[in-house]
Order: C-alpha cells, then sequence, then structure tokens
C-alpha cells in the first residue's frame, strides 16, 4: 500500500525535527539552478522552511549508514537508496555552516523522514562549507 504522503510529494516527520516538532510535514524544492542546495519548505504558513545540502558534498567520506533502529524509524531495509540532506545556517558575518552532526534521512519510498542526533559524532553542527 503507498502512504498518502508518497502519493502528494509530502515527506512526513512522524518526531517532527529537534525545535520544531509541531511541524511535521515538508516537501523538497531542488533545482538545477539551486544546486547543490535543497529547501525543506513547510506546507503550513508558518511552519519554517530549511536550506539543506548532501553531507557528502561537504565530507565526500561522510558516512551514509544506519542502524536497525533509525531503519525501523523510516521503515526502510538495509540497501533502500535513502536522502541524506544536513541543514545549513547562514551566519551574519556571510559564512555559512551544515549541521553534518544531525543529519535529515528521508526514505523516498514511503516519504518518512527522520532527524538523527548523533551525540558522540565526530562532526561538528556548524561545519563550514567550502566557498567557491
Amino acid at each position: 500500500m503507498i502512504q498518502s504522503s508518497a502519493i502528494d510529494g509530502v515527506v512526513t516527520f512522524p518526531e517532527g525535527l529537534p525545535g520544531f516538532e509541531a511541524h511535521r510535514r515538508f516537501v523538497l524544492v531542488a533545482s538545477p539552478d539551486m544546486a547543490p542546495f535543497t529547501v525543506m519548505q513547510g506546507v503550513t504558513d508558518e511552519a519554517p522552511s530549511f536550506v539543506a545540502v548532501d553531507p557528502r558534498v561537504v565530507d565526500q567520506g561522510y558516512p551514509t549508514t544506519l542502524d536497525r533502529i533509525d531503519l525501523a524509524r523510516l521503515a526502510a531495509h538495509e540497501r533502500e537508496p535513502l536522502l541524506w540532506l544536513a541543514i545549513v545556517a547562514a551566519h551574519e558575518d556571510g559564512r555559512a555552516t551544515a549541521n553534518l552532526r544531525a543529519p535529515v534521512v528521508i526514505n523516498p519510498g514511503t516519504m518518512r523522514g527522520i532527524q538523527i542526533i548523533a551525540v558522540d559524532s565526530p562532526y561538528r553542527v556548524d561545519h563550514p562549507l567550502p566557498v567557491d
């Protein structure tokens, strides 16, 4: 059975995102003009939006494996392709950073997403984005 969010293109975060638990439905907006960035746009008027980037764009060696618990949270299988995103922050001084410690992972098959909080991660919440 296909879930309704898979039909309408809406990604559902059943647990919400930390700090934004009340907002659980987002659409992803991407285009060649925005590459390599993606926008996670909340579907309600008061919902937040986030700019995100694949963490492997920032660090080519970024690990993209999940444990069984997180796979179950996504209703995903071990070899199923998943979308990985790191939320980007723009700073007043012009810098931009990516949160590599807490990536967002989406199962395109079920349109279910989670944010993984890796407490013991060697990655930072404010990893500098390269300047081109």
